[in-house]
């Protein structure tokens, strides 16, 4: 073969292998490798192979969703690649801005794609709209059932708390209306209130005139055995006392939160450690009976509603007081000559009895002295009525001052006054006796212009009764017998004088 020919037959092969090549880059799945270089006039199919083995990798990464790869190579089919990668890379930031949530995102550049791109947006924002309006409408319904719930709750609690305090009220009146005894209910009251208001230390002060006293304390044993006796003994002039005067006046309760802003309260000239206060007027038909007082260690512990209850609680408290008031007043009455304000004839039979059984059981002396005003019935018809009785109402009183707290001072009838002396001598009632005469002797009564001096006469009976067989009553009647022989003696013997009887008790009070 000549030189042309083998020209010729190898630029065939270089050809055909340029074709398989091509082919291969267009058909093939598989990585394509290109063969070594050619010379000669095939060389720039040769770099055109190169270009579109690059393009066609490029495809591929793009086909797989891989915007990273790049490529230098240019030309039409590259350029077109390379502006679809770019526009690919700006749908995909445009892709996550729209997943941020940024629906304003547009594509204008990718023809058809972008119409549905475009669509598929705007369809998102209304979608993401319509999802928030119902989230608000969630969160809008969730706020308000939330309220509700919370509303409901502070309604059940405060429903709870009234009944609480209704069913701690209705406790208290029923301890308080159990007993008339006065004392008992003051016990209760102190021992009540703390179901109702908590305090650290309380006292109930007992109001007679502008005084303020306490007759009920407690806890207050915590500050000291000093602060404590001085609290029991404290009365309080009420004009002078802020606090006190401004319930006094208002009849309202009071709340001091915190006791070192108020400028009238020095706890540290007191030495009482409480920091907050409240306190209520007890009272009842526009009198005030008592103060109720509470104590808190902590500041701002006390508030309005703390007041409030304290003073349905005293509302209460003031019935019961009443009502023991006035039974206490009956008692006094149904035992208490109203003229003098001695005890009567018939609570004196009742309490001599008593200590003569007393007398009997434990072998004490017993004693009875009888007086009688001198010339009384001169004083009455001389004077009248009402100074008579002015003078059995100095006398009376004359005589419980010299007498002892235990003695029994009774009016007997008409000038007739009679005391019972437990555990007394007849010479101790003999003494008695001399000092209230010479005591009446020495007074004089200013009446009517007149100054009246008058005398009594004493009977004394006493002894020690062991082994007595006599019924008390009897056996009290008979002694008064007796002392109102001596009193007959005395009488006898010129009056203004003392005379003695001495019984035997062991001989069923023979004389």
């Amino acid at each position: 073969m000549d030189k042309t020919s083998s020209l010729v037959q190898s630029d065939l092969e270089q050809a055909l292998q340029l074709l398989e090549q091509f082919c291969a880059l267009v058909t093939e799945a598989q990585e394509i490798t290109l063969h070594p270089p050619c010379n000669g006039p095939w060389a720039p199919y040769e770099q055109a192979l190169h270009t579109l083995l690059e393009a066609r990798r490029l495809a591929l990464a793009l086909a797989k969703g891989e915007l990273s790869y790049d490529i230098k190579e240019k030309g039409t089919l590259a350029g077109a690649l390379k502006n679809l990668q770019a526009n690919l890379r700006h749908l995909t930031w445009q892709t996550q801005q729209v997943a941020r949530g940024d629906f304003t995102q547009r594509v204008e550049f990718m023809g058809e794609f972008s119409v549905a791109f475009n669509e598929m947006v705007a369809q998102l924002d209304a979608m993401a709209r319509e999802l928030q309006t119902q989230q608000d409408e969630l969160i809008r319904r969730n706020d308000s059932l939330i309220l509700e719930v919370a509303e409901r709750e502070r309604a059940e609690a405060a429903e709870r708390e009234q009944r609480e305090l209704a069913e701690a009220l209705q406790a208290a009146a029923m301890a308080l209306n159990a007993t008339l005894n006065y004392e008992e209910v003051l016990d209760i009251m102190l021992e009540r209130i703390g179901d109702i208001v908590s305090y650290d230390s309380a006292v109930i002060m007992e109001v007679n005139g502008m005084q303020a006293c306490v007759r009920r304390a407690k806890n207050y044993h915590h500050y000291g055995e000093a602060i404590e006796k001085r609290v029991l003994e404290t009365c309080f002039d009420i004009p002078k006392t802020p606090n006190l005067f401004t319930m006094y006046t208002t009849l309202k309760p009071l709340v001091i939160p915190d006791v070192d802003q108020y400028p009238a309260w020095n706890r540290h000239k007191t030495g009482n450690p409480v920091r907050s206060w409240v306190g209520t007027p007890i009272y009842a038909h526009g009198q005030i009976l008592a103060f109720f007082s509470l104590d808190k260690l902590e500041p701002n512990s006390y508030q309005e509603e703390h007041a409030r209850k304290l003073e349905m609680f005293a509302n209460h408290a003031a019935l019961a007081m009443v009502n023991a008031r006035l039974f206490q007043e009956i008692q006094r009455l149904a035992v208490t000559d109203t003229l003098t304000g001695l005890y009567n004839r018939r609570y004196f039979f009742e309490r001599a009895c008593q200590e003569f059984i007393r007398s009997c059981r434990y072998r004490h002396p017993l004693a009875i002295v009888m007086l009688d005003l001198d010339h009384f019935k001169a004083v009455n018809d001389t004077y009248g009525h009402p100074v008579g009785d002015l003078v059995l109402q100095v006398i009376s009183r004359l005589v419980i001052q010299t007498v002892r707290k235990s003695d029994l001072v009774a009016r007997f009838g008409g000038e007739e006054i009679i005391l019972l002396l437990p555990e007394t001598t007849l010479q101790a009632a003999e003494s008695l006796a001399e000092r209230l005469r010479q005591k009446i002797a020495a007074i004089t009564i200013p009446a009517n212009d007149h100054s009246i001096s008058i005398t009594a006469s004493f009977g004394v009976c006493g002894g020690n009764p062991a082994d007595c067989q006599l019924e008390p009553q009897r056996a009290i009647e008979t002694l008064i017998e007796f002392a109102d022989q001596a009193l007959y003696q005395a009488k006898q013997g010129g009056r203004n004088q003392v005379r003695s009887l001495l019984p035997n008790f062991s001989k069923n009070l023979s004389v």
